[in-house]
């Protein structure tokens, strides 16, 4: 056997049985599913649980219904039945909605990993960050800043308007690497386990190595302007401005199903109770399911919805450009509350029973959750283009040209800092130390120097 026939049977041998060591499933990718936090695997085990319980409650009201369209079976035993099943299930959706929540709050420095921390949106850190604070350092890109970053123990994660996704050490603010891309990006990444989803204003969508920011696949599917992707379990989800929301695989990035809105969606998904919520320009927010896409509920308001909804303990919380703050129930989209604001409403936040906004009408507001009445509402100098961010009783927020940090039970300012050019990226941050970037090409650590 000749020399040249020796190396091509070592050859196939080895592509037998070592396939992922000649270019056939990525490192990175078989690593997918064991680099994923216990805290995540508990919050989707509950949030599973959430949704066997909601399709359940939902049959028993269908069957409620039928029940009481017979007349004979208006006051029956069974019906009066059926109506005390109703309540104990919906009682233990509240728990299991709770325990989620507990999950969250008791992780403290839980890493950032998507737009609003999770997939329901509402988190917010256990960490110490008090004002004032000071520079630490800055990193330079080529363009400005348009998306929030995520970020896990050693590093951030953010796109940038030049056609690049950073990562950047958090220690040094040095670029750890980066990866061109076809289009700006103007959307938070999500981070789960070690693999990066983001997608670009051309329409381009990426899943990238959060170790090397190695490409591990992309697909082509409409423009991406401020929808940032939310991943649970197997489906990563992402708004478009061709009007559709998309469910890829989060492993190959097929498309498992898409939905079309009447206009385009600048919202980011939030994904709870086996829902994806999502809003859209044609002014509905959608409850749609999880594994097949197809509308549950849809509830309109007056103008188009650009905010990203936040879910918690089966409420939904959104802000619309009707200028009114919403809350609806999750499993229904019954509305619970409406609040009139002055001018239309960015992305939320709720902690501990309190809604937060800001608004273009330069004001940051506070809200009672459970019935929308006014706790505080303080004005700012610039518009709120950003999402609060919420560490013990400081909220930090970017407004106009300033970052502020307010006392998050009275409104009141506690801090502030004045920069050249906007922010409107969500601020982010851990022990001592908030992140964000500016429209200039601006990335900024600064640091609290409290006594």
């Amino acid at each position: 056997m000749s020399k040249n026939a020796i190396l091509y049977a070592a050859i196939i041998i080895a592509l037998f049985l070592f396939p992922g060591c000649f270019g056939g499933q990525p490192e990175e990718e078989a690593s997918i599913d064991i680099n994923i936090s216990e805290d995540i695997k508990e919050m989707e085990g509950l949030q599973k649980q959430i949704k066997t319980q909601s399709s359940q409650l939902q049959k028993m009201q269908r069957d409620l219904k039928t029940k009481k369209a017979t007349a004979s079976g208006a006051d029956s035993a069974e019906v009066k039945k059926l109506e005390k099943q109703i309540e104990v299930q919906q009682q233990e959706i509240i728990v299991a909605s709770k325990k989620v929540t507990s999950v969250k709050a008791e992780k403290g420095k839980y890493v950032w990993s998507m737009f609003r921390g999770v997939p329901s949106h509402d988190f917010y850190t256990g960490y110490n960050i008090l004002p004032p604070l000071d520079f630490k350092w800055k990193f330079k890109a080529i363009s400005g800043f348009k998306a929030s970053p995520v970020m896990d123990a050693e590093n951030i994660y953010v796109g940038c308007m030049d056609n690049n996704f950073y990562a950047i050490e958090k220690s040094t603010g040095q670029a750890v690497w980066k990866t061109p891309c076809q289009g700006g990006i103007s959307s938070s990444a999500a981070l789960y386990g070690t693999t990066l989803y983001f997608g670009t204003e051309t329409g381009m969508f990426y899943a990238l190595s959060a170790s090397t920011g190695k490409v591990l696949w992309s697909k082509k599917i409409g423009p991406i302007q401020g929808s940032s992707p939310a991943v649970f379990s197997s489906v990563v989800c992402v708004g478009s401005m061709d009007n559709n929301v998309y469910a890829m695989n989060r492993q190959t990035g097929e498309i498992i199903w898409k939905h079309a809105a009447l206009l385009p969606v600048v919202s980011s998904p939030t994904m709870a109770n086996g829902f994806v919520y999502i809003g859209s320009i044609d002014a509905n927010m959608y409850a749609l399911d999880v594994e097949n896409g197809k509308v549950a509920w849809q509830y309109a308001t007056g103008k188009g919805i650009a905010s990203t909804a936040v879910e918690s303990e089966g409420v939904l919380y959104f802000g619309s450009d009707d200028k009114k703050i919403y809350a609806v129930d999750s499993l229904s989209g019954a509305v619970k509350w409406a609040f009139q604001a002055e001018g239309w409403i960015t992305s939320g936040l709720i902690k501990e029973g309190v809604f937060f906004a800001g608004s273009n009408d330069k004001n940051i507001y506070a809200l009672n959750a459970e019935n929308g009445k006014l706790l505080w509402k303080t004005a700012v100098e610039g518009k709120v283009l950003t999402t609060p961010f919420a560490v013990n009783n400081i909220l930090y927020i970017g407004a106009g040209k300033e970052v502020l940090a307010l006392d998050s039970k009275t409104g009141e300012k506690k801090w502030s800092q004045k920069y050249e050019f906007s922010v409107v990226t969500s601020i982010i941050g851990e022990d001592g130390i908030i992140y964000f970037g500016d429209t200039d090409s601006s990335f900024y650590a600064l640091e609290s120097v409290a006594k």
